[in-house]
């Protein structure tokens, strides 16, 4: 089992752009401002897992395509940010909570204006069940913030930062396991079966619940008044789900939050102050909540994701 623990360290952009075309092999790297980026992989069988936290960049990668060896698709899921991804295929618009994929044998360019931080998931299309349809255009970016498409970026986020305490064949294991998702999430993200009303209100909520997690008067009210409704009418999109609203909001903080302290570029951040970027504003109260959502203490969460 192959891990990559990597952050950049320059005290240019040039340099650091050199430095990150080194380790991913591509032909184009333009890192484009002064933030440090950093990668966290690890292979599982034929499955790479990355996640990868970059500021303004532009990556770029020429066709490579040799006699005897199987496309490899690359799926992206957008944590952070947005990110523009061409092919010739066409053009791919990622915004936070949405995924794509793209087939790496092809040429891609792949620019994002500001800070992006991504989950990929990469194979061998022969490893799909149905290769030839693996390798069909994507019909487009769609959400993982719920369904079949949130339980395979569960998993695949929770492997990048735990796969370490497995041992290679169980390793492989989870790499099989995780395709039999992929599968599942590419039959359940058909775009013929479409959303009813309900639903594409209660994505449109998600989605403002994700673009201001970081605002501590982020509520019910604020959401009701982006949608122009009322705060009942909130609370009814949520009916039937797992969580209430508050829930979504309190769960997707302490998400964002266990995100930053693995995040190698991020070491030098302290826990109060991720804590209070992501609209905690008592650190007891975030370590309590912190460790009841994922077992730990923010402290030793942090510790045993440098050690693996």
């Amino acid at each position: 089992m192959r891990f990559v623990n990597f952050t950049t360290k320059a005290a240019s952009r040039l340099e650091r752009s050199r430095q990150w075309c080194d380790l991913t092999k591509a032909d184009q790297v333009e890192i484009d401002d002064d933030r440090e980026s950093s990668m966290r992989g690890v292979d599982l069988g034929e499955v790479r897992l990355c996640k990868v936290s970059m500021g303004r960049h532009r990556v770029g990668q020429r066709q490579s395509r040799h006699a005897g060896v199987a496309p490899v698709l690359k799926f992206i899921f957008q944590e952070e940010g947005t990110a523009l991804i061409r092919q010739t295929r066409g053009s791919t618009l990622l915004n936070a909570g949405q995924w794509c994929a793209l087939r790496k044998d092809e040429a891609f360019v792949m620019e994002a204006p500001g800070h992006s931080r991504q989950i990929t998931l990469s194979l061998p299309c022969l490893q799909m069940r149905d290769p030839r349809r693996a390798l069909e255009p994507w019909p487009g970016p769609q959400s993982f913030r719920r369904g079949a498409g949130h339980i395979l970026y569960a998993a695949a986020s929770a492997s990048i930062v735990s796969a370490g305490t497995l041992g290679n064949g169980d390793a492989a294991l989870l790499g099989t396991n995780l395709i039999g998702l992929l599968e599942i999430a590419l039959r359940s993200g058909d775009p013929a079966a479409l959303p009813d009303i309900k639903n594409k209100r209660r994505q449109t909520a998600l989605d403002f619940i994700e673009r201001h997690l970081g605002d501590p008067e982020l509520d019910v009210a604020a959401i009701a008044a982006s949608l122009r409704c009322s705060n009942r009418t909130v609370h009814k999109l949520f009916e039937g789900e797992a969580m209430t609203v508050a829930r979504v909001i309190w769960d997707r903080r302490l998400e964002r939050c266990r995100m930053e302290l693995v995040d190698p570029a991020l070491s030098s951040r302290s826990i109060t102050e991720i804590a209070h970027h992501w609209g905690f504003s008592d650190s007891q109260h975030f370590s309590r909540a912190f460790k009841s959502r994922f077992g730990s203490t923010p402290r030793d969460y942090r510790a045993a994701s440098l050690i693996s």
